[in-house]
């Protein structure tokens, strides 16, 4: 027997949510598997699914601080942003099997979700706590995408403190985490406000 059409329907469902996931992960699709998801969670959280889908998109923020941090102050633009995170994905590229790379997503650590999660439970806030399963969404996507796509899982440090500590030893073993920075903003030769990526400290 052929596959009823509610069948196909889902398969379909399944196999976009995949696509997405395993090819793109960019904001926009971030955005998108969030809205799938908070809509799908209407029933349980209500109005609390646009907190949830708002707080999955918006993490991405600390990717602007960051930023704006590197190009030392000199480029507020999201434009911006997106040009050096796209110089940047392509260095990786060619740095992948290499190890010499390390960051850090302030709201990307377990830090801010421990802070979040203790701060949900105590207060018993829905609001809050749809914030925090929101940003644990977004945070579980990038794995997968990263997983599946060979990427480097553990470029991002998940931890401020495993952050301090693997930086530390990369230093130490004479691999500047942050260079990696430099070269990509050496990419962008057609922009002067972005050239001197500030290394951090």
């Amino acid at each position: 027997m052929g596959a009823s059409p509610q069948q196909i329907t889902t398969s379909s469902l399944k196999l976009v949510v995949n696509q997405y996931i395993i090819n793109h992960m960019r904001a926009r699709d971030h955005a998108l598997i969030g809205a799938l998801t908070a809509s799908a969670l209407m029933p349980v959280l209500g109005v609390n699914s646009v907190v949830f889908w708002t707080a999955s998109v918006l993490i991405d923020g600390d990717h602007y601080v960051d930023y704006v941090y590197r190009n030392g102050f000199k480029d507020f633009t999201i434009k911006g942003m997106f040009r050096f995170n796209r110089s940047l994905s392509a260095v990786l590229s060619k740095e992948n099997k290499k190890g010499g790379f390390l960051t850090i997503s302030l709201l990307h650590t377990i830090e801010a979700l421990g802070f979040l999660y203790i701060a949900s439970e105590l207060t018993g806030w829905l609001w809050l706590q749809s914030v925090f399963w929101g940003m644990l969404f977004h945070i579980s996507t990038d794995l997968v995408h990263k997983l599946v796509r060979g990427g480097r899982i553990f470029g991002r440090a998940l931890s401020i403190i495993e952050y301090v500590i693997r930086s530390s030893s990369m230093k130490q073993r004479g691999i500047q985490p942050q260079e990696v920075y430099r070269r990509a903003a050496a990419q962008l030769t057609d922009s002067t406000e972005i050239q001197d990526i500030k290394e951090s400290q």
